[in-house]
C-alpha cells in the first residue's frame, strides 16, 4: 500500500508559523531551519518535520493542515 504525505509550500509555512518566506530562507541557510525537500523546483516541507523541529526548540507549535 503506497502513503503519501502532506506537504507544505514556504509561502503557507510562512503564514502557518509567523515568519517572512526570506527569514526562512536565511535561517536555511544558516543551518538553524529544516530545509524541507524540493519537488518540481519548490521548496516544500513535511509538516512532522516542522513540528519536531519546534518541539526540540522546546515550543509548542500547531499547524492548521496537520
Amino acid at each position: 500500500m503506497i502513503q503519501f504525505e502532506t506537504l507544505i509550500g514556504i509561502e503557507e509555512l510562512s503564514k502557518e508559523i509567523g515568519l517572512n518566506k526570506y527569514t526562512i530562507y536565511k535561517k536555511m541557510r544558516e543551518n538553524k531551519f529544516p530545509k524541507g525537500i524540493k519537488v518540481n523546483g519548490k521548496r516544500m516541507f513535511k509538516p512532522d518535520m516542522i513540528l519536531n523541529y519546534y518541539k526540540e526548540l522546546g515550543i509548542s507549535v500547531k499547524l492548521t493542515n496537520n
